[in-house]
């Protein structure tokens, strides 16, 4: 698992969110914006991290996550609370205020392309 995923779901009126991270692999579990669980590690198999969902009484919750083989390696994630399972989606990895970043135009490639073109026939000469 490289890079970073995130996964995010509302439940109950809580922000509940899983992040992996790749480079030191570690996974941690928010709930309203605090790592209520951590795990460190290479996630090799199904691994659950257990945590509560704040209230009067504490609402324990149960965060699986499935390594998955194939091109992306995009693992499921998946909660428990109450007896119900619900799939996590995956969200990407932006901050706050930041929208993603195109890549540049077909018609800025093809300029670039051009004009390295020219310039190597030029040095020919």
């Amino acid at each position: 698992m490289t890079g970073g995923r995130r996964f995010h779901l509302d439940q109950d009126g809580h922000s509940v969110t899983v992040q992996l991270r790749g480079a030191r692999p570690e996974a941690e579990v928010l709930v309203d914006g605090k790592v209520v669980a951590y795990r460190r590690g290479q996630i090799k198999a199904t691994t659950a991290l257990e945590a509560e969902l704040p209230g009067d009484p504490p609402r324990p919750f149960r965060v699986l996550i499935a390594p998955v083989e194939g091109p992306e390696e995009t693992p499921l994630c998946m909660m428990e609370s109450a007896g119900a399972r619900y799939l996590m989606p995956l969200v990407p990895l932006l901050g706050p205020g930041r929208p993603p970043q195109p890549g540049p135009s077909p018609t800025l490639l093809v300029r670039r392309r051009l004009r390295r073109l020219l310039h190597r026939r030029a040095g020919r000469r």
